[in-house]
């Protein structure tokens, strides 16, 4: 039996690789791919000629709408069942279509299959609503309510026979389809106790309150143009009904048999992750960055999400804990990259956020020969860090971050989100040791300079590095994060 998933896209680059990537996975061979793009601008279009799935066929159709383009899609599909997989959504395993597909070779006599859908917010097992096919009835068309739509699987001779989405609807086509096969058609249908689909939150008929009206409206356009008659205070009881969606679901239940696995397409076309600095001499003071250490502290705390990703952000190895990714990688303490830091004559001023002592401010201003400007922080949370400070960066300035990691990354992000031009280095207590105020590190333990550190505020530092290894540890070795970061080299 051969089935057919249909993605329609636009300007889909961000999401489109993870929808591609669960496709590929899929445990089933006699698996068709129809893709139709509306016209993307941005790298959509170039990620889609990547794709290596070999049963595919892509088609540009830019005028028309979504609706339209599902529509096509459907007349292009060969396979004896369609189902729809949005450019934001994945299925949610590996074996999600195999699962449905020996669902339907065993109930023969129907020919709609309806699956179960949860929706995520930035994370995929980050499950924030749950709506199971089982909670859905003929009856509750007639409110407005129809089956998770994601998760239906339904034969190609259905389209045929009873026609496609109605393309003047911009939101609830889909009811309205269902309308028609279930109640107009008498269509019967199987529920098949699957999860198939994962959904991103914030899609079309949630994006917002006119979103929800204007599907309301529509809703109730799709039992005037069946002839079906109907109140519109019925369609509005679907909001209390869908309620429960958000509340009554098990999360370790839900994710227990999900599994995404990053091929190596997926790795070839996402971002970078980190990017590793090898040699500081190659660091562009021209162009806007924040620079940060790669060691456990770092890592810990992005696997914590209290450190979150910066597309200007590059790391530089500094520690045992770098080598993650490629053992050969050479430590550069930060006070040798203190030392060794270059200036180009476009940074005229440094600006010291943090703390920092009369002899390593004198020791910068003397390093690199330019005026330096000391911004004290608070300390305690966040908001005690940031009050009355004064975060105005210039072109022609180079900042130094005296935080601990992960608050500097943090306060980092925070600098950027209100300036234009920045070239940060979060240093930690360096400067302190680059000065000669406080001892270097022995050689013995040169790759495990945290241990060092631990000869005074021993239990605050030894509860930190606990803290931090214990997360690295569940990032390598439970959820594999860390494993499939994409790592580029500078």
């Amino acid at each position: 039996m051969k089935i057919s998933v249909v993605t329609v896209c636009l300007n889909s680059e961000k999401t489109i690789p993870y929808t591609l990537n669960s496709v590929i996975e899929q445990n089933y061979n006699n698996l068709e791919h129809i893709i139709v793009d509306g016209g993307s601008t941005d790298r959509t279009k170039k990620i889609l000629k990547l794709y290596p799935f070999t049963n595919k066929k892509i088609f540009n159709l830019k005028k028309g709408g979504l609706y339209n383009a599902l529509n096509f899609g459907i007349k292009k599909a060969t396979g004896d069942v369609i189902g729809i997989l949005n450019s934001d959504d994945i299925f949610n395993s590996n074996n999600t279509i195999k699962l449905m597909a020996a669902s339907i070779k065993k109930n023969k006599k129907f020919k709609i299959f309806l699956g179960d859908v949860v929706f995520f917010n930035k994370n995929f097992s980050n499950i924030t609503r749950y709506y199971p096919a089982s909670d859905f009835k003929n009856t509750l068309l007639k409110y407005g309510m129809m089956p998770p739509h994601p998760a239906c699987f339904i034969k190609k001779e259905i389209y045929e026979k009873y026609g496609v989405y109605n393309k003047d609807f911009k939101i609830a086509s889909d009811f309205e389809i269902f309308l028609r096969f279930f109640y107009i058609h008498k269509q019967k249908f199987k529920k098949i106790k699957i999860l198939v689909t994962r959904m991103k939150t914030g899609g079309i008929s949630g994006k917002n309150v006119y979103a929800y009206i204007l599907s309301t409206l529509e809703i109730f356009k799709s039992f005037k143009i069946n002839n079906m008659k109907n109140s519109f205070v019925s369609v509005l009881i679907r909001i209390p009904y869908k309620i429960k969606q958000f509340f009554f679901y098990d999360k370790i239940k839900l994710n227990k048999d999900h599994n995404f696995i990053y091929s190596s397409f997926l790795k070839k076309i996402l971002p970078a992750d980190f990017r590793i600095i090898k040699d500081i001499k190659k660091l562009n003071l021209n162009k806007n960055f924040i620079l940060s250490a790669l060691n456990l502290a770092f890592l810990g705390s992005y696997i914590k999400k209290d450190i979150e990703k910066n597309e200007v952000m590059i790391n530089w190895p500094d520690g045992y804990f770098s080598k993650t990714f490629d053992i050969d990688l050479k430590k550069t303490p930060g006070r040798d990259l203190i030392r060794n830091l270059r200036l180009t004559r476009n940074i005229k001023k440094i600006i010291v956020f943090g703390n920092l002592s009369k002899n390593s401010l004198s020791y910068l201003k003397k390093l690199y020969n330019l005026p330096v400007d000391h911004r004290p922080l608070g300390y305690g949370n966040f908001k005690n860090i940031v009050n009355n400070v004064n975060t105005i960066i210039k072109k022609n300035q180079l900042i130094f971050i005296t935080l601990p990691t992960p608050k500097q990354e943090i306060f980092a992000n925070f600098l950027v989100s209100k300036n234009k031009n920045f070239k940060i280095i979060c240093i930690g207590g360096s400067i302190a040791i680059a000065s000669g105020e406080e001892k270097e590190v022995p050689k013995i333990i040169f790759y495990f300079e945290f241990l060092w550190r631990l000869r005074y505020e021993t239990l605050r530092r030894l509860k930190r590095l606990l803290s931090t290894f214990y997360y690295y540890s569940y990032g390598s070795l439970f959820t594999k994060k860390i494993k499939n970061l994409k790592i580029e080299y500078i």
